[in-house]
């Protein structure tokens, strides 16, 4: 793997431990400590999630034109200060101040989030480019798993504002990293001579496209928007791990905050163990099949929490058998997530197709929140839940085995 790539794993790594500190347990202590109903915190999640979409379209078309690394850099800086805000707004238990805080800064990360995927893009194309996007989830995940192995721990000991703050202080040590280390991309490069390259060093088009050009290519594209729409619903089922995965788990199995922990951490180290094996046993199958393979074992994760919390069946157990199958089905699902949208995206467009493909999963993450809040609220029954939050699945798997009609198979190829 080239070096700057590896640079940017490590200092990817390195932001998502100080970020998985506190953050799979925000919503526990947005209802635990600020007594915020499951309903608001949907409501929440999805206000600010709303709010944070279009400046990805944006921030896609935006790489394009500025380059990749003066997106991440800022990215990283913008995140790290405004953590420290939200460790105040928490210290204070102001929750205004934080949802101002996590509004404004998640416009930012939102607008910047493309270009982390398009410098990644930028050195390769076919397989190559896949495995390049399996080291880059490879480093999150190990960033992940050591975050919320402490987190927990953490929390109990100096409070959740303090592991905020804690977060804060990490993820400015990542942003200097990748600062004083990482070089720009070949994009990058060229767009400062002023003749752009398409990722893998192809030719990019003599005059770069205006952004009105931009979007007619992504709204004439039909293949790429079935795929993403496609996505979309699939992840709608795949996103409830965000945020009501915890909430069931510890307010109706019963689970505590260090179990928890340990299970999130599971996550992770699955993804670190067996993230790469399992690329290398997809290479050459198609992107919208892995994508399919992925979610289904989501929806019988999810079904296996129901039937325990149903009869209360050996709770923790279940819950550990759940995290590793659909542990197994992300690291299957991120695949075509991460590498398909360079694919199909047409030379000098990759900011843009990665810009639109994370509206897409953007709004089916808050969509997902939303949905899982309101079926927690108004669902007593722990098995029908789960059914009603997998069903949005059922027609995305529908929905990509259509577009795999319409994709060119070497773009479509992992």
């Amino acid at each position: 793997m080239k070096r700057d790539l590896q640079l940017l794993s490590v200092g990817f790594a390195v932001r998502t431990f100080g970020a998985a500190i506190y953050s799979p347990f925000l919503a526990l202590f947005l209802f635990s400590i600020m007594h915020v109903g499951y309903l608001e915190i949907g409501v929440i999640f999805v206000g600010l999630g709303a709010l944070q979409l279009p400046f990805g379209l944006l921030g896609g078309l935006w790489t394009d034109r500025i380059g990749r690394r003066r997106l991440i850099v800022l990215s990283l800086i913008t995140e790290a200060a405004f953590t420290a805000l939200l460790a105040y707004a928490f210290q204070v238990q102001s929750l205004g101040l934080g949802i101002a805080t996590a509004g404004i800064a998640g416009c930012i990360l939102s607008a910047t989030g493309p270009a982390f995927s398009s410098y990644i893009a930028d050195w390769g194309t076919g397989s190559g480019r896949t495995q390049a996007f399996t080291w880059y989830r490879i480093s999150f995940n190990a960033g992940f798993a050591a975050g919320v192995a402490i987190g927990g721990t953490l929390v109990t000991f100096v409070g959740f504002p303090g592991a905020v703050a804690i977060s804060a202080a990490i993820i400015g040590v990542a942003a200097i990293f990748v600062l004083v280390l990482m070089h720009p991309s070949p994009y990058d490069l060229a767009l400062q001579e002023g003749k752009p390259l398409a990722p893998g060093g192809e030719p990019a088009p003599s005059k770069a496209h205006s952004m009105r050009e931009s979007f007619s290519l992504l709204a004439g594209d039909r293949p790429a928007l079935l795929t993403a729409f496609g996505f979309a619903l699939v992840w709608l089922t795949a996103n409830q791990w965000n945020v009501t995965f915890s909430l069931f788990v510890h307010n109706k199995l019963g689970i505590p905050y260090d179990i928890l922990g340990i299970g999130l951490a599971l996550n992770g180290l699955i993804v670190v163990v067996g993230q790469f094996t399992t690329t290398q046993r997809v290479l050459g199958i198609r992107h919208t099949t892995i994508a399919i393979l992925g979610g289904a074992l989501y929806v019988v994760a999810y079904l296996l929490l129901g039937v325990a919390a149903l009869w209360m069946l050996i709770p923790v157990v279940i819950f550990l058998v759940s995290v590793t199958v659909l542990t197994i089905g992300e690291n299957l699902g991120s695949i075509p997530t991460s590498t398909l949208p360079s694919n199909l995206a047409p030379p000098g467009e990759v900011g843009a197709y990665n810009g639109i493909f994370g509206t897409f999963m953007g709004g089916s993450g808050l969509a997902a929140v939303f949905f899982g809040g309101v079926v927690l609220a108004t669902v007593a029954n722990p098995l029908m839940e789960w059914v009603l939050l997998v069903l949005p699945a059922f027609p995305g798997f529908l929905l990509l085995k259509y577009a795999a009609t319409r994709i060119p198979i070497e773009k479509d190829r992992a």
